[in-house]
């Protein structure tokens, strides 16, 4: 018998591309609160609308800049006429401020900015501690205290490079020769870099260069391109960038397989695994402060040396501030075993090591491990055994510890939390740039068995909507 032949597949069209949501124009709302990162809130036609630059209370007319499913956005172009500021609105200090899009609550007073991060922090986490009172927050210099910037290379027609900031809500850049919240070295070599740049030949594979400075005022940069540039053009760049007081240089090239479109750079620039080191000369030298241990009052500074494009906080002070703040909510003890997660060059191991039996840093890039374990011979620490991990894969394995400073990405510590819970830590310090890893990551150990006891806002970011914290947990007594 004959197979009945199979039905025919139905073809489809390959489908259009939804239309994109037309925008209602401009209008006027009433600013009804405050969103986490900074943004007015408003009610339009029962439509949520956040609207940057505006403040509680105010109301204002607004451009609208995006229509999505749930929400719209629009930016604020003036106030309503006859109707007041809100006593909080300030005058930006910064020139930039309407095109950079880097500090972008400065209209906003520093002290209104703080009191809303704490009560944002206060409200994510008062689910999981009812009863918590945050401690004082973290805050410090908010002009003058970026010791890094990474800035976008851009080219003219005749070759010349110039350097900015990504301009508000677009991918473009704005171009920047001094920054507000920049301190003086990183400023002065700002200034003076394009014309640096301008002696060497073939750079249109040049996207980025991060300017830092370190404890003592010595330069870094770390360069990073598209492309190979090749051994020339390499020596070129030594030759031009290598002065005083540039003492430390870094070419990366990206390895991504991703899109090399400017919009792509952004990401790519937060995953240290996508770029491959072509070159690296010179240190600079972060000098950290840290309280004594076994009753000493007098402060001793640690040497930590570090290269232009390692992770470091970009708050000199702060960071120094969250060092002493996670010893004292520790309060290691000379017999017990520390663990330090994501460990970077030392920043909470070095000071740890001093106060405990022995340090384990754990941390993914081995770049890094291997300045922690120099930092440690240079500061004549004998107590700390750094090694290289992926904090972030499944059920990492862990040496077994007493206490702990966790310091993670943005992404969090999902699966090292899983993984503490099962051990027998007793208590634990985490330190957090973003808010809602923080949140979910304290369920996970509210889970296992751990209180969270206290908490701060950390202010490392001023005039930005960006919020960190720092919290302590306890694991709870069994009954």
């Amino acid at each position: 018998m004959a197979k009945s032949p199979p039905p025919r597949k139905r073809f489809n069209k390959a489908g259009r591309h939804a239309p994109q949501p037309r925008l209602w124009g401009k209008d006027e709302v009433l600013i009804e609160r405050m969103s986490q990162e900074g943004r007015g809130i408003a009610t339009r036609l029962g439509k949520v609308v956040f609207v940057s630059d505006a403040l509680q209370g105010e109301r204002v007319r607004v451009q609208c800049t995006a229509v999505k499913r749930d929400y719209d956005e629009a930016a604020m172009l003036d106030l309503v006429a006859g109707s007041d500021p809100a006593p909080a609105r300030v005058a930006p200090e910064c020139p930039c401020y309407q095109d950079c899009g880097g500090c972008t609550l400065q209209h906003w007073s520093l002290p209104a900015q703080q009191l809303h991060k704490q009560a944002a922090l206060l409200a994510m986490l008062q689910p999981i501690a009812p009863g918590l009172v945050l401690d004082a927050p973290v805050t410090s210099a908010a002009s003058g205290y970026r010791h890094r910037l990474r800035m976008r290379v851009q080219r003219n027609a005749d070759k010349t490079c110039w350097l900015g900031m990504r301009r508000r809500g677009t991918r473009e850049a704005v171009p920047v020769s001094k920054c507000l919240v920049a301190n003086t070295p990183v400023n002065s070599v700002l200034g003076c870099l394009p014309t640096m740049l301008a002696t060497v030949p073939e750079l249109q594979g040049l996207r980025e260069i991060e300017i830092d400075s370190d404890s003592t005022g010595q330069v870094g940069l770390c360069c990073y391109f598209a492309a190979n540039p090749g051994d020339r053009a390499l020596a070129s760049l030594r030759a031009a960038l290598l002065r005083t007081p540039i003492v430390a240089l870094r070419v990366r090239q990206a390895v991504s397989k991703k899109s090399r479109r400017d919009e792509q750079w952004d990401d790519a620039g937060e995953d240290m695994a996508q770029w491959q080191e072509l070159y690296a000369a010179g240190e600079m030298c972060l000098r950290l402060q840290c309280p004594g241990g076994d009753g000493e009052t007098e402060l001793n500074a640690m040497e930590l040396a570090y290269l232009p494009g390692d992770f470091t906080q970009t708050h000199w002070q702060v960071n120094a501030a969250l060092v002493a703040l996670a010893l004292d909510w520790l309060q290691p003890k000379s017999d017990e075993r520390a663990l330090d997660l994501f460990s970077g060059i030392g920043n909470f191991s070095l000071p740890l090591a001093r106060r405990v039996r022995s340090v384990e840093a754990l941390e993914g890039d081995a770049g890094m491990t291997c300045r922690l374990t120099q930092n440690a011979a240079r500061n004549r620490v004998q107590n700390i055994r750094a090694s290289t991990l992926n904090l972030m894969a499944e059920s990492p394995v862990l040496p077994q510890a007493d206490i702990a400073v966790i310091d993670p990405p943005r992404a969090g510590a999902k699966a090292v939390c899983e993984v503490l819970a099962g051990t027998g830590l007793s208590r634990l310090v985490y330190v957090s740039c973003h808010p809602a890893t923080l949140v979910r990551d304290a369920r996970l150990l509210q889970k296992a068995g751990f209180a969270l006891e206290r908490a701060a806002a950390v202010d490392m970011f001023p005039h930005t909507g960006h919020s960190e914290a720092i919290a302590f947990f306890r694991r709870e007594a069994k009954r």
